[in-house]
């Protein structure tokens, strides 16, 4: 059996995808074999016209897999065995809390010279530091989660060819179409699904009935219940964490003020104080925050999910490969029966 070849000479003029479906055009629009490129005998007069047409002799016509086509089930069967699962390791999943932002609102009242004193501006810091980010400790753990789940975890359970098990399916899928393509030049008559391969762990390609998004969102919601007072029981391990440790980090100026006039009506001045810097201290929290996280053993809990569902993927694609050998066997002999007939 015949097929077409492509070699790098083409230069995408896009004549020979006008005259056969055989040849599809790539991203960059040269021609490649579509399903293979298998050629049947009754075209193969026309396809031999087609190569001779190609203004740079990029095209020619070589001997196909399909050539026996009673051993073209072992080939499947050889050719699937080659693909294989990628491994998922626990550093695949790790939690790196300094590679995800945390927000907070800018301090208000900054260089507002409305203190007497240089105690009651860093009481006044230490407050609009609490208020701000301190007390806020919650949002901005949720916040490098949201961001962790979708950096680490969102590809695990997304069921399109974007996702971990869809870019897997099409591997398998494309060798699918060039036997299938390799079957319908030889006559030999497939399901039109034999070119599918849609496998999931669960058994479901919808996100909201598969195990694994259930698995990982529990994992997420039993964390988001109890992992942030993991964290902030982290984070009082690690010294100088307490709200007023972070005063160190603020500071204070002072200035004259004018205080109207004395009974002699003398100019009067007094001095006031303001704070500032108290972002500076929100930053130094949120880095120890950070460091919190980490210390907390989330990621190998949700490795264990992404490892339980890993297993029960690779059974079912070993069923499914079972199942289109199986297919493609029963079409050739059907097609064999048919010749004798």
């Amino acid at each position: 059996m015949k097929k077409f070849v492509v070699s790098e000479k083409c230069i995408a003029c896009g004549n020979c995808l006008l005259e056969t479906k055989l040849l599809k055009e790539d991203a960059e629009g040269k021609a490649v074999p579509a399903n293979g490129g298998y050629i049947s005998d009754d075209f193969l007069a026309k396809a031999k016209e087609i190569v001779a047409a190609c203004p740079v002799q990029a095209l020619s016509i070589a001997e196909g897999e399909g050539a026996d086509l009673s051993k073209l089930p072992e080939k499947l069967q050889n050719a699937l065995a080659k693909l294989s699962v990628p491994k998922v390791t626990r550093e695949d999943v790790k939690m790196h809390a300094q590679d995800y932002r945390m927000t907070c609102s800018y301090p208000q009242g900054e260089y507002r010279y409305d203190y007497s004193s240089e105690s009651r501006a860093m009481s006044a810091a230490e407050n609009e530091f609490d208020r701000i980010c301190y007390s806020q400790y919650k949002k901005l753990i949720l916040e490098v989660f949201v961001q962790y789940k979708e950096d680490k975890l969102r590809k695990f359970y997304t069921f399109d060819e974007s996702g971990f098990w869809g870019q897997i399916n099409k591997q398998y899928a494309d060798v699918l179409q060039e036997f299938a393509g390799a079957a319908a030049a030889g006559g030999i008559k497939l399901p039109a699904d034999f070119k599918e391969f849609a496998v999931f762990p669960g058994g479901s390609a919808n996100e909201k009935d598969s195990v694994l998004a259930y698995m990982l969102n529990v994992r997420l919601k039993e964390f988001e219940d109890r992992g942030c007072e993991d964290v902030m029981r982290e984070l009082r391990d690690i010294p100088h964490t307490s709200r007023s440790d972070y005063r160190t980090d603020m500071d204070y100026d002072d200035m004259e003020v004018y205080a109207g006039t004395s009974f002699f009506g003398n100019d009067k001045y007094e001095d006031k104080y303001c704070y500032k810097d108290v972002y500076k201290a929100c930053e130094e929290f949120m880095g120890d925050l950070k460091n919190a996280i980490n210390y907390v053993d989330y990621d190998s809990q949700v490795f264990d999910s992404i490892d339980t569902a890993l297993k029960d993927y690779k059974e079912r694609v070993q069923k499914e490969i079972a199942k289109k050998v199986a297919l493609l066997s029963k079409a050739v002999a059907n097609s064999k029966v048919a010749l004798l007939k």
